[in-house]
C-alpha cells in the first residue's frame, strides 16, 4: 500500500451537493437584493467558503457577506442538506478502504456541523475516522482543516497521506501541507483538464471507479 491515510473533500468528491448549494446561493442573493445569479456564478459556490463566494460574486462587504452567509446556511440546514446524492461507486470505495484498514477523513470548507449532518444523513459518517469542516467565522483554510484531520488520526508520516478533491482549493491545501493529491474531474471545481494540469497531482480520476483502480482496492 502506497498510502495508509486517505482524506476526502466533500462537495463534488463524496457527494453531488450541487443542487442545494446552487439553489441556496441564488435564494440568498435574491433575499439580499442582488439580481439572479447565472448558472456559472451559482456553480462557483461549490467548494469555497460561502463567505468568500458572496464577496466575490455579489460584491458584498465583509459585514454584508456575513449576513448573506447566515441566510444561506439557515436555508441549507432546512432544505439544502437533503438536496444531494451519492456519486456512483462512492460507497464501494469507502467500504474497501475501511475493510483494508486505511485511516480515513473528510476535510471540507463546508461548516463543520453541516458537514457532519449531511454525511450522517447520507449514511457516510460510519466510513470516516475524522470529519472536520470550517469554523463559523470562516477563518480556517483548507490546509488548516487537513492538519486537524491528521492530528485526529495521529498521522505523522506525510508520505503515506493523499487528499482526494475536485478543486484548486484542495490542490493548494494538499501542497501547503506537503501531501499527495488526487484530482477528480467528475465534481464541479475543475472546469477542464487544462486547469487540473496546473496543479501538483499524482493522478487525475474521471470517475470513482478510477480512484478504486488507482488505489488497488
Amino acid at each position: 500500500m502506497k498510502y495508509s491515510t486517505v482524506i476526502f473533500d466533500l462537495d463534488g468528491t463524496l457527494l453531488d451537493t450541487s443542487e442545494g448549494i446552487m439553489v441556496g446561493a441564488n435564494y440568498t442573493a435574491s433575499k439580499m437584493g442582488v439580481p439572479e445569479l447565472t448558472s456559472e456564478q451559482q456553480k462557483s459556490f461549490i467548494g469555497p467558503s460561502p463567505y468568500h463566494s458572496f464577496m466575490r460574486e455579489c460584491g458584498f462587504t465583509e459585514s454584508k457577506a456575513r449576513e448573506a452567509v447566515e441566510i444561506y446556511r439557515q436555508r441549507y440546514k432546512e432544505k439544502g442538506l437533503y438536496e444531494a446524492k451519492h456519486y456512483e461507486f462512492i460507497q464501494d470505495l469507502l467500504g474497501s478502504l475501511k475493510e483494508k484498514e486505511y485511516k480515513t477523513a473528510v476535510a471540507t470548507l463546508k461548516r463543520d456541523d453541516l458537514a457532519k449532518e449531511i454525511l450522517g444523513n447520507f449514511e457516510l459518517s460510519l466510513y470516516f475516522d475524522s470529519i472536520n469542516g470550517i469554523d463559523e467565522m470562516d477563518t480556517l483554510s483548507k490546509s488548516d482543516i487537513i492538519l486537524m484531520c491528521l492530528n485526529d488520526l495521529q498521522e505523522k508520516d506525510l508520505s503515506k497521506v493523499v487528499l482526494i478533491g475536485d478543486s484548486v482549493h484542495d490542490a493548494l491545501g494538499a501542497e501547503q501541507v506537503g501531501i499527495d493529491f488526487i484530482a477528480v474531474t467528475y465534481g464541479y471545481g475543475f472546469k477542464n483538464k487544462e486547469e487540473v494540469n496546473t496543479t501538483n497531482n499524482v493522478f487525475i480520476a474521471d470517475s470513482v471507479e478510477e480512484i478504486i483502480k488507482y488505489l488497488n482496492l
